[in-house]
């Protein structure tokens, strides 16, 4: 990709999302990418305008029900991506699990976590946030961790619904990414450029690292090597010390424009998409990058990479999705065949042999994951 490409690529993303690098003075995106979810048979999928959660049946793409808060919506609307409980902590009182969500309308004042039966998208509970929650919500044990872009990190307690003693955790600055919760701690992400590590009982802070740039992305917990990887907007991947918050010595990578999207481990090799228009493979012990990559995908990588056995999925803002072989770097197959719709900034989900994709213009995609042949799409309605 020519510098000239990446330049209009990154501009592109500018107008699109009016980022504000210190994450100062509580600048809003200007539109934010549809979320997608695979979970239980069900696809959540945030489309549509406006925007609301779509139930899909993973199976067939037939819409099974639809979630929205209660209430009148009127202004523009920002969502979370939609996360699932995976034990019998979360249920809703259909004794189904539940479902979770940020939701928040600016102009009516209406920021909050939203809690949903899974199954039928009816509504169970909500609490009120103080400002935008962007990344998904985090479930694990009864309590749901997440950040807002008051700076805070959050825990909530499903059975009380209440905030648990000791948090939320104050950052410097709003929290785009969604923590990372393993091994009792919590680590998250901060547009202030730290990566802070927590202790997920108390929220009490275990240590912090500094890094150069802003972040906008969960960290990747290496658990065999006690390694967590995190990139950032000055286009740098850092591996950090799990359990003490040191940089892991030896370790440089450094792409040529922002790492806005998390990276992936798949077998011995870290994969990393940027806003260069590469996808990079890279040794999880050193950054150097593993010959032949990088693979040039033409345009910018907002999307993080997704594994489907061995290829490496790489989607960009053109709307061209590429199954990379992780061999050698050249591509397995491409969708769509002709000229793409709309651009994708949501990183493809992988489940049981099927890619499901969500465009843009939020047309929802499942696709066989050995040769990218479409099984089925879904578009949602326009109301108003």
């Amino acid at each position: 990709m020519t510098q000239r490409s990446r330049i209009i690529g990154v501009a592109s993303s500018l107008l699109l999302l009016t980022v504000v690098l210190s994450a100062c003075g509580g600048a809003l995106p200007a539109q934010q990418w549809p979320g997608l979810t695979v979970a239980g048979g069900t696809v959540y999928v945030i489309s549509g305008s406006p925007q609301q959660v779509y139930l899909l049946d993973a199976e067939t793409g037939v819409q099974k029900g639809v979630y929205m808060p209660q209430g009148q919506h009127k202004g523009l609307v920002y969502w979370s991506p939609v996360t699932v409980s995976d034990d019998d902590l979360a249920k809703s009182t259909s004794e189904g699990p539940l479902a979770f969500v940020g939701f928040s309308e600016p102009q009516a004042k209406i920021y909050g976590l939203f809690a949903f039966d899974a199954t039928t998208g009816l509504e169970q509970w909500s609490i009120p946030a103080q400002d935008l929650i962007l990344a998904a919500p985090v479930y694990s044990k009864g309590v749901v961790y997440y950040g807002s872009s008051d700076g805070q990190v959050y825990a909530i307690d499903v059975k009380t619904r209440m905030v648990k003693t000791g948090w939320p955790f104050r950052a410097k600055e709003a929290i785009w990414g969604a923590p990372l919760v393993a091994d009792s701690q919590v680590y998250v992400a901060s547009m202030d450029h730290h990566v802070y590590c927590l202790d997920a009982e108390t929220g009490k802070l275990v240590w912090d690292f500094e890094a150069k740039g802003a972040m906008a992305v969960q960290p990747v917990l290496d658990a065999a090597r006690g390694v967590l990887y995190v990139g950032d907007f000055d286009a740098r991947v850092y591996a950090i010390e799990a359990s003490s918050g040191k940089a892991v010595s030896g370790f440089d990578f450094r792409a040529d424009n922002w790492i806005w999207s998390e990276a992936l481990l798949a077998g011995d090799r870290l994969y990393v998409s940027s806003l260069d228009g590469n996808l990079y493979a890279l040794d999880p012990a050193n950054g150097a990058v593993v010959s032949p990559y990088p693979f040039d995908a033409g345009n910018p990588l907002r999307a993080a990479p997704a594994q489907s056995g061995e290829v490496i999925l790489a989607a960009s803002e053109a709307g061209k999705l590429t199954a990379v072989n992780t061999t050698n770097a050249q591509p397995k197959w491409q969708w769509p065949s002709g000229v793409p719709t709309a651009a994708i900034y949501t990183t493809p989900v992988v489940v049981d042999g099927t890619v499901y994709v969500v465009l843009m213009n939020g047309q929802v995609v499942a696709l066989q994951a050995d040769n990218g042949v479409q099984r089925w799409t879904f578009t949602p309605p326009q109301i108003g």
